[in-house]
């Protein structure tokens, strides 16, 4: 009965904090200077989750439970919310994989996402407060508190999707950075520099084309080796 209000509780806030996080991040609190990030905590969860906690057996999420530098994530067909102490979250969706660690001068970011797709609601850091910074195997992504999106495909490419404030995307290996927007995304691909930002729309609908044009030359190809039938 216990586990089952745990998931029913976990559902809840995943579903609230989807439909709500860009407006409650226009009321989230501003940490002070100095204040780092630390302590990410499981605030909720649903489907199957796989917690590998350093030195220990995989095991299934707890709630309230502060997961330590080391930490894999996994989440299969599952979602799991962390929640950090300066009041910031981020949502973990489904077939994704992600490291806890912490930052040091030659693999800053608090998080490295190898694969999958993450959403974010970093509260603001103003003054001399480090900013927020996410690891990904392209790209390092740093912030001081807005709302945005962040993917890694299996070529290790990294997509970052704006919807709040703005985000700083520096190439891994390329060490040179954009600043992307509200309403604005950036791809980094692995080994290059990250592209000029555009408008999100824009970039959904060049993917779109792109595999449209790749449906098309596939089908064209399988024209050509098709045995023609008799006059």
């Amino acid at each position: 009965m216990k586990r089952r209000v745990c998931i029913n509780s976990g559902i809840f806030v995943i579903v609230f904090f989807s439909m709500m996080g860009p407006a409650l991040a226009q009321e989230q609190n501003i940490v002070p200077v100095g204040a780092p990030f630390a302590g990410a905590t499981i605030s909720g969860w649903k489907g199957r989750i796989h917690v590998n906690l350093p030195g220990e057996a995989q095991s299934a999420p707890v709630v309230g439970e502060t997961l330590r530098p080391g930490t894999v994530l996994e989440t299969g067909g599952g979602k799991l919310l962390l929640q950090l102490t300066d009041g910031s979250q981020v949502l973990i969706r489904a077939h994704t994989r992600l490291t806890v660690q912490q930052p040091s001068p030659s693999d800053p970011g608090y998080f490295q996402l190898l694969l999958g797709r993450i959403r974010a609601m970093i509260t603001k850091h103003t003054g001399g407060a480090p900013p927020f910074e996410l690891g990904t195997p392209s790209a390092v992504i740093a912030v001081r508190g807005t709302v945005f999106e962040v993917e890694v495909d299996r070529q290790q490419d990294t997509e970052v999707d704006v919807s709040q404030g703005v985000v700083e995307v520096t190439g891994r290996y390329s060490h040179t950075s954009v600043l992307v927007r509200a309403g604005s995304k950036t791809r980094v691909v692995m080994d290059g520099a990250p592209e000029e930002p555009r408008p999100s729309e824009e970039m959904h609908s060049q993917g779109d084309k792109k595999a449209d044009q790749g449906s098309a030359a596939a089908n064209r190809a399988n024209q050509m080796t098709r045995p023609r039938g008799k006059p």
